[in-house]
């Protein structure tokens, strides 16, 4: 009798247990999915609301060096960046003022008023290891007269016809978003 009544408390036991590991089962891959679908829903908020952070801290870097260094060559216009003043990030509403060209080797910027006359220009050579990116300011105008000799470090992607630079470290100030100029 007592050997009957072992057997239903284990047999009980047993469907307990599968009852209890098929719940918890279920209940995570219901938790799984759930924060998979915030996640999505923050991802799509912050490549809207900030393109840079998004492409550079959340896209994995896509191509190699050189392919990344071919993919940069010619010239890019700013369409966006991260405002000093509110720290949020900004498409600009008249791109055209401020352009960067890439080389294999070099880069240049120029910075134009709205007459087109030239308030500042900065450049130098560059390099490129894995997707971080240092520019070496060796000439310079106007106000980046004070950064020459510096070598500021950014990671970067390009994506089609755009290209992100963000700052390196834990808080960046630079991120800019460019567009290719046809």
């Amino acid at each position: 009798m007592s050997s009957e009544r072992t057997k239903t408390a284990i047999i009980v036991g047993i469907v307990a247990l599968v009852a209890v590991l098929l719940l918890g089962g279920i209940t995570f891959l219901l938790l799984k999915v759930r924060a998979h679908r915030v996640q999505a829903g923050v991802l799509a908020r912050l490549k809207a609301d900030n393109p840079v952070e998004y492409y550079v801290l959340h896209t994995p870097a896509a191509q190699s060096e050189d392919d990344l260094k071919n993919e940069m060559v010619g010239t890019w216009q700013l369409i966006g960046a991260k405002s000093g003043r509110t720290g949020q990030f900004v498409h600009l509403q008249s791109p055209g003022s401020y352009h960067k060209t890439f080389t294999l080797t070099n880069w240049a910027i120029v910075t134009c008023d709205s007459n087109s006359n030239v308030l500042y220009t900065a450049g130098g050579h560059y390099t490129i290891h894995g997707d971080n990116y240092t520019e070496s300011i060796e000439a310079a105008t106007g106000i980046m007269t004070r950064y020459l000799g510096a070598h500021p470090g950014f990671r970067i992607r390009v994506d089609g016809d755009n290209f992100y630079q963000m700052g390196a470290g834990k808080n960046p100030s630079i991120e800019e978003m460019w567009q290719r100029v046809e």
